[in-house]
């Protein structure tokens, strides 16, 4: 089962050492997700990956502006 995922933004200042293992351990995953993802070819390049990009910046600001609602 995976980690949860940290509260962002996170204060390095203020982390207590059992949050900083967490965080890692969380972190470390999610990099090998990515490492086994590009190993067996799965990612997106060029305009499609523009094309997500934008898609993902438009999904954040509609949220952002129904939080506002």
């Amino acid at each position: 089962m995976a980690a949860p995922a940290p509260k962002f933004p996170i204060d390095l200042s203020k982390e207590t050492a059992e949050a900083r293992d967490i965080r890692l351990v969380w972190e470390r995953e999610r990099l090998a997700e990515a490492e086994d993802d590009l190993a067996n070819g799965r990612y997106i390049e060029g305009d499609e990956a523009i094309r997500w990009l934008e898609n993902e910046i438009a999904e954040t600001m509609a949220g952002i502006q129904r939080g506002k609602e």
